[in-house]
């Protein structure tokens, strides 16, 4: 055998190795809920950030479409970035994972939809100044882009927002009781993917859980919430997805730094000092240093008491 005939021999195992190991790699999940068939293609062209090209599952959860796109990014003669998304056809492989999230996704938003179970009555007071790293924490900046789920479910939990959002700990307890009742029909369901296609997580999935808060069963009983926090659910990882949140007094509580300061309506003055010491514990990275946010005015109206932050 000549070094030529060696050579080619060796590239063309060579490529039939990189083009098994393409075949088999798990492609990409991008979440599209609600987009229409030029949406998708849309995403997929966004997806692809890179010089290069790749596969991409673009999902619509909401309406139970999928389509696999091969994009490319390349530079055109002037420097201009250009990318392509062409649809393609689903592997058998990447069209078993795709019909089995989906029933996951009905399972997970049939559970939480019914969800009936017992208050949560253990108490979320934080007994830290520190916030707890059990498990990863997720917060998802939703205020200009308030998804419509589809499904929606709520949990009662005694305690308050703020305590809840501080500490990861206490959200991790909720979210261990909540799902323990989906461990078996619902969460094995995901057991038999093949991973060819990436498995979806959190708010991938557009299913939400409302977190309602309350002091008593008779405040409850009454109507009387103590703030409300929308979450998504990362099965995954099992941690909550943090979306929005609200207090007692329907203020929008900051999730994200650029939620930080503006005016904020109470109607106790001890809310105030609760929220400045969330806000501080969550954003103020050096303990002990300058606050995250100061008051910079107070005046009352009515029956509130109306404060304007300075954050920075």
């Amino acid at each position: 055998m000549n070094q030529k005939t060696i050579l080619l021999s060796a590239i063309a195992l060579l490529l039939s190795l990189l083009f098994s190991f393409e075949a088999s790699a798990t492609i990409r999940l991008v979440p599209c809920n609600g987009c229409s068939a030029e949406g998708m293609q849309r995403a997929a062209e966004l997806s692809q950030n890179r010089i290069g090209s790749s596969n991409i599952a673009v999902v619509n959860f909401r309406d139970y479409t999928a389509q696999k796109f091969y994009t490319s990014l390349r530079f055109g003669d002037y420097g201009e970035p250009v990318t392509n998304a062409t649809a393609v056809n689903f592997t058998t492989d990447e069209q078993h994972d795709i019909d089995l999230y989906f029933r996951f996704r009905e399972a997970l938003g049939d559970y939480i939809a019914n969800f009936s179970g017992p208050l949560y009555e253990s108490s979320i007071e934080t007994k830290s100044g520190y916030i707890s790293s059990n498990k990863s924490q997720r917060f998802y900046n939703s205020s200009n882009d308030e998804p419509g789920y589809v499904y929606g479910g709520v949990v009662k939990v005694k305690g308050d927002p703020y305590n809840f959002l501080s500490s990861s700990f206490k959200r991790n307890d909720v979210y261990d009781w909540f799902m323990n009742g989906a461990k078996g029909n619902v969460l094995e369901i995901l057991d038999s993917s093949l991973q060819a296609v990436e498995i979806p997580t959190g708010k991938d999935l557009d299913l939400y859980l409302d977190v309602v808060f309350y002091t008593s069963s008779e405040d409850l009983d009454n109507g009387n919430q103590n703030g409300k926090v929308k979450v998504a659910l990362d099965t995954i990882n099992e941690v909550f997805v943090i979306m929005s949140a609200k207090d007692a007094d329907n203020n929008s509580i900051p999730i994200v730094k650029d939620e930080l300061g503006g005016e904020y309506r109470f109607k106790f003055n001890e809310n105030s000092e609760v929220f400045l010491r969330y806000i501080n514990l969550m954003f103020d990275s050096t303990p002990g240093s300058t606050p995250a946010c100061v008051v910079t005015s107070r005046r009352i109206v009515g029956d509130n008491f109306i404060y304007t932050y300075r954050c920075g």
